[in-house]
Parts: structure tokens; C-alpha cells; sequence
């Protein structure tokens, strides 16, 4: 096990998909502060009347603290889903994996080896823009901000809902095994269920309960807000670990299966 996790280690750090998309990921953060920064230049130089008209006080001044906690935003679900995608099937499309197996490498292993390669990557992902984040906000908005209620445990949720969205995307990679058709599905799979939720949710005509705020979309974008409840904070654990020991059971009988 230890031997094939070095050799998928190596891999990671040598993958040229792993670079772009980690590249791609840190210029995003980039471009979003300064549009940002170019708005509130623009808007600053209004008349206070026509600001109120558009709605600028809604406009917050960002800071190194805000910043850190959007890392989590669409456009890194979508960059991770294509970084583990390439990276877990990769063996599969250039049939690789039948020299790796030939070694007497079980699938459970080979199943965990993956796993935790591409779990890294994630982390990795996840450290390299949080520090981004912090620096970009500090240069361009001179402001390292205030924490919010509840913003160190928020944000420890807001990494274990994307931890949960890497579990999503391995299990669908390692399942389909096509490159094409499993970034298809891992991009628009949790699009759809959170769609699906929302009709579900107008069919039972509740004002209290929104049902795709219980899926990762939904509890990803509540714990990214400034200030967030305790009770809020525990719901997103709470969801990040089913999802996870869920979505990575499923895989790995799935993978099992697939290869028996």
C-alpha cells in the first residue's frame, strides 16, 4: 500500500492537470477581487443619491477574511471536479491500471491509493487558495477584515462540504472511468439534485424548510456568509460527513464491482 501510494503521490505532484487547474483556480480568485476592486473605484465616485439608487450600500468592502471564506465558490467546484476527474480516471483511459494490478495491487488498494492522492490534491487546492486569498485581500482592499459569528467553525465546515464534493466526484470518476462523461456528470449531477430538491420543495409548500439548502450547493453557499449560526455550522458537518462516508462506501463497492 505504502509503496503504490508513493507512486501515486509522484504522480500527483508531476501531473500537469493538477498545475493548470490549481493555476486556473488561484487567477479566478484573482480576477473576482479585481472586478470587485474596479466596482467599488467606480461606484465611489457617484453621487451618494445615485449609489443609494443602485444599491451600493449592499456592496461590502472586501478583506483578506471575506475573500477566504468565497474560496469555496462555484467556479473551485467546477475546477476540482475536472482536476480529480482526469486525475482518477487517467490510469483507466490509458489502460495503466492492468500494469498496476499485474504488481498484485488489490483493488481496495488501488481504490484507497486514489482516494487519498486526490484527496491531497484537494487539500492542497483548498491551502494554496486560501493563503491566495489572504494576500490578494490584504494588497488590493488594505484590509484583513473581522471575523464573523462563528467564522473559524464555519469555515472548518466549508472545508469538509468541499471535502464531501471531492468524495462525489472521485466515486463518480472511479465508477464511469471516461474522462469526457464523468466531468459531465460530476459538474452537472450536483446542479441537478439541488434543482430537483428545489421542486420538491415547491410540491410539499413549505415556508419554514428549504430542501436544497441540504445538499452541498446549498450548505456550501450558507456557510460562506459572514456570519453564520451555530445550529447552521453543525447542519454542514453533519451533511459534509454523510456525504462523504455515503458517496465513498458507494465507490468503493461500486469499484469492486466493476472490476470483478
Amino acid at each position: 500500500m505504502l509503496k503504490l501510494e508513493k507512486l501515486e503521490f509522484r504522480r500527483l505532484f508531476t501531473a500537469k492537470s493538477f498545475l493548470i487547474c490549481l493555476a486556473i483556480s488561484l487567477v479566478l480568485i484573482l480576477i473576482s477581487s479585481l472586478t470587485t476592486k474596479f466596482l467599488l473605484n467606480a461606484l465611489s465616485s457617484l453621487d451618494p443619491e445615485d449609489a443609494e439608487m443602485i444599491g451600493t450600500a449592499a456592496l461590502q468592502m472586501p478583506s483578506s477574511l471575506s475573500l477566504l471564506k468565497e474560496i469555496g465558490s462555484s467556479s473551485l467546484t467546477l475546477i476540482l471536479a475536472i482536476f480529480v476527474t482526469i486525475f482518477v480516471t487517467e490510469d483507466y483511459t490509458s489502460d495503466t491500471i492492468k500494469n498496476v494490478y499485474a504488481k498484485g495491487y488489490s483493488r481496495d488498494t488501488v481504490y484507497f491509493a486514489k482516494y487519498l492522492s486526490s484527496l491531497t490534491g484537494t487539500l492542497l487546492f483548498l491551502l494554496a487558495d486560501a493563503i491566495f486569498a489572504i494576500v490578494v485581500g490584504k494588497l488590493l482592499f488594505g484590509e484583513f477584515g473581522t471575523a464573523g459569528e462563528n467564522y473559524a467553525t464555519s469555515f472548518l465546515a466549508c472545508i469538509f462540504v468541499l471535502i464531501a464534493y471531492h468524495t462525489v466526484y472521485f466515486t463518480i470518476a472511479i465508477s464511469l472511468r471516461k474522462t469526457g462523461s464523468s466531468i459531465a456528470l460530476c459538474i452537472l449531477g450536483p446542479i441537478l439534485v439541488g434543482l430537483l430538491l428545489s421542486l420538491a420543495n415547491t410540491l410539499i409548500k413549505s415556508d419554514t424548510l428549504d430542501l436544497a439548502e441540504y445538499w452541498l450547493p446549498g450548505r456550501l453557499s450558507i456557510l460562506s456568509a459572514a456570519n453564520v449560526a451555530s445550529k447552521e455550522v453543525g447542519i454542514g458537518f453533519a451533511i459534509a460527513i454523510i456525504t462523504i462516508v455515503a458517496f465513498g462506501t458507494a465507490g468503493f463497492f461500486l469499484n469492486r464491482k466493476r472490476e470483478s
